[in-house]
């Protein structure tokens, strides 16, 4: 894959403000997460026809099987993640032969290995005592990216580091990544994504951390077993997101087992479907884990999902450990110091988003965004870092994700005749970029 132009890669830096952002670009195909794509330039509006379109996370998928061939061909995205590398992603595949991506895989895996040695550190698999030892095992002591490698550390008596396959993890005091990278996407013609480049940035800590947001009481005792539930999606609009994100906890399950489990026992799994869409399902889900006896709780991907359920996983003194989760409500939730995640703040995604953009050289842009937790925080950050690098946002619509049809919302903006649009959505893309084409505001005209 070629890289960024030097103008793109130093904008990314000028616009870092509080944030410390380095790119690093892609040298081959072989580092992207998905096949196909082109990582040509897609330049100004004034270069092509239709209206340049950039995705989030929530909906950077293949879509060669939803749209004719080319109807995405130069669409830009961004999405939180290292450059994962070719040996981890056989490693999933041996989990899951028939994974077609790998988005937030590493997210999860991660999340189930810092978990595990959160429990050894403590020597002792509650939650409260697994939640305070979080931060501990993620970042100032020894390195180590293996969980073998880091159990024999612990065992010694060794403060660790764990560096994991989606970045450096390195906990803030409110249970986030202090430090993440994120990986700009281009599509190609089959609609399908291949990667651009990867930008790290850190992200400041919350200076105002309150007492509801600590652990608090006695740890209390485990019963000896680390019980890891998962709450993720097999079915809703962010279905695609679960092969991978259940592949990576089962690897890691898989992995500590092997490297003998955790406080002298293998650890145990139990499953359940966050749904992450209607019906809501999470909350009944979420009992069973608690039923089956989790310790942790890895889920949910979606923020809003996570924000219906937190309060029932916390209050229950278990730890809920999202590999997906990117709202910046969860920086100050009252979530009794139980609650981390192992993807970064929409903070970082917004600021490289936001650049990405003006270093593409448009002026006047939409943001079209679902109206939940995720939608409006992501698209709250992209406006505000797009603005302070002196672009404008033309039109700021928020839509009801569970809407018949979005003509509304799309002639809203088609009337303030924008160069960009980000669209910030899951599932319901395949309904939107239909009405953006109809209304000659898709990516190619």
């Amino acid at each position: 894959m070629s890289r960024p132009n030097r103008f793109t890669r130093l904008a990314v830096l000028a616009v870092a403000g509080t944030f410390a952002l380095s790119a690093c670009g892609s040298g081959d195909d072989s580092s992207s997460d998905s096949s196909g794509g082109s990582s040509s330039s897609s330049g100004s509006s004034s270069e092509k026809a239709g209206t340049q379109l950039y995705f989030v996370d929530g909906n950077t998928a293949n879509y060669s099987e939803d749209f004719d061939p080319g109807t995405l061909k130069g669409v830009k995205a961004t999405y939180p993640g290292a450059e994962l590398g070719d040996a981890f992603k056989e490693r999933l595949l041996g989990v899951n032969k028939n994974l077609k991506d790998f988005t937030y895989g590493p997210e999860s895996y991660d999340a189930t290995i810092v978990t595990a040695l959160a429990a050894i550190a403590a020597d002792n698999d509650s939650g409260k005592a697994i939640a305070q030892e979080m931060a501990n095992v993620s970042g100032g002591g020894e390195k180590c990216t293996e969980f073998k490698q880091c159990a024999d550390l612990l065992a010694d008596g060794t403060d660790i580091d764990y560096d994991g396959v989606s970045g450096p993890i390195d906990l803030n005091s409110t249970g986030s990544p202090s430090a993440a990278t994120i990986g700009i996407f281009q599509y190609g013609e089959d609609n399908n994504y291949s990667n651009l480049d990867y930008v790290t940035g850190e992200i400041p800590d919350e200076s105002d951390v309150k007492d509801n947001q600590k652990v608090s009481g006695g740890a209390g005792n485990g019963d000896g077993t680390l019980t890891v539930g998962t709450l993720l999606p097999a079915t809703g609009d962010l279905a695609f997101l679960g092969p991978p994100e259940f592949a990576g906890v089962d690897l890691a399950v898989k992995e500590i087992n092997q490297g003998g489990g955790v406080l002298g026992k293998d650890v145990k799994q139990v499953k359940a479907d966050s749904g992450d869409g209607s019906p809501n399902i999470a909350p009944s889900e979420t009992d069973k884990l608690l039923r089956g006896g989790a310790d942790a709780i890895i889920g949910a991907a979606s923020s809003s999902v996570s924000l219906s359920v937190i309060d029932k996983i916390t209050g229950a003194g278990v730890v809920q450990v999202s590999p997906a989760n990117t709202s910046t409500a969860f920086d100050t939730y009252a979530d009794k110091g139980l609650y981390f995640r192992t993807a970064p703040s929409d903070v970082l995604q917004g600021q490289v988003m936001a650049q990405t953009v003006s270093s593409d050289g448009f002026q006047n842009i939409a943001i079209l965004a679902r109206q939940d937790s995720y939608g409006e925080a992501l698209a709250q950050n992209v406006r505000k870092f797009y603005e302070e690098a002196g672009g404008k946002v033309v039109s700021y619509t928020l839509y009801d994700a569970n809407a018949a049809n979005y003509t509304a919302e799309v002639e809203e903006i088609k009337g303030q005749d924008p160069d960009a649009i980000v669209l910030i959505a899951f599932d319901e893309t395949k309904k939107i970029v239909p009405e953006l084409i109809k209304a000659g505001l898709g990516q190619n005209g």
